[in-house]
């Protein structure tokens, strides 16, 4: 039960700072892909917006493709602390 707790709470750490920061990296790739698809008329040569008008089903510039960065950096904390743990309790277990 010591070794379970020693390794599993920094791996289960990393597990879920790895998924947060996965699920943030999807939400600005998602944002991203949408920044300059909705707008005023005539944006520049290539983009979605040209002949809409504001008003017209067009809800503004898009998400903010920098809205996910606390998810990201929330992740690579998490990934980070559960790395230093799991360092930490290594060096514990072998001391001991």
């Amino acid at each position: 039960m010591d070794v379970a707790l020693r390794f599993g709470l920094p791996l289960l750490l990393i597990l879920v700072g790895a998924g947060v920061f996965l699920w943030g990296r999807r939400e600005r790739d998602e944002a991203r892909a949408q920044v300059g698809s909705k707008g005023g008329f005539g944006g520049p040569p290539g983009t979605l917006d040209i002949g809409t008008e504001i008003g017209f089903g067009v809800d503004g510039p898009g998400p903010d493709p920098a809205a996910a960065r606390p998810k990201i950096l929330a992740g690579l904390v998490l990934m980070a602390v559960g790395a230093l743990l799991l360092v930490i309790m290594s060096v514990w277990q072998l001391l001991s």
